[in-house]
């Protein structure tokens, strides 16, 4: 694709997600060629920017497929990390509450001495 034919679909491209953001009510303004931006808070009452920039590529046919499918196996490997990390944080403090509760049934099982 030519430079070009790739700068006039992101033009386009551009103008309607910055026409659909400025219909909801947003303070859209442009502060790149490709990019724009809006003030948001959040439920707690934060507040930031959101920053859309939008790419057009010369990807061969099924590289934008091999990029979502390569995204989500990044995302479900990141998930199993989480939960198996979880697991083992929780076996741990099964693991530690045991071993402190055989130290105090130890304390308690020796005689005083008077």
């Amino acid at each position: 694709m030519t430079n070009k034919i790739k700068d006039t679909m992101r033009r386009d491209l551009i103008q309607k997600f910055y026409e659909f953001w400025e219909a909801q009510g947003e303070d859209v303004g442009m502060i790149k060629s490709n990019s724009f931006n809006f003030p948001i808070v959040s439920a707690e009452g934060e507040e930031g920017w959101a920053k859309v920039t939008l790419t057009i590529t010369n990807d061969e046919d099924d590289m934008g497929y091999m990029e979502r499918e390569q995204y989500q196996s990044d995302c479900k490997n990141k998930a199993e990390a989480a939960a198996k990390k979880k697991k083992e944080a929780e076996l741990k403090a099964k693991r530690d509450a045991e071993k402190r509760a055989q130290k105090l049934a130890k304390l308690n099982s020796k005689p005083t001495e008077s």
